[in-house]
């Protein structure tokens, strides 16, 4: 039994490998846009913070 028996899986080979990058690609794909989502809300948080320092700060001095 070689490599290439191994990879061709009796003539599913294309079908099964093309499954696996597939399903790696959605994988990579799901950890990329939640990290994206996640600095997104990081972002806002910190917006929000500033914001509603900001306005206390304001109500404070007055």
């Amino acid at each position: 039994m070689n490599l290439k028996d191994v990879l061709d899986m009796g003539d599913y080979g294309v079908y099964v490998w093309s499954c696996y990058g597939l399903v790696l690609a959605m994988l990579v794909l799901n950890v990329w846009l939640g990290r994206r989502a996640l600095a997104e809300q990081i972002v806002s948080a910190k917006r929000r913070l500033k914001m509603a320092g900001s306005s206390n700060s304001e109500s404070s001095s007055s």
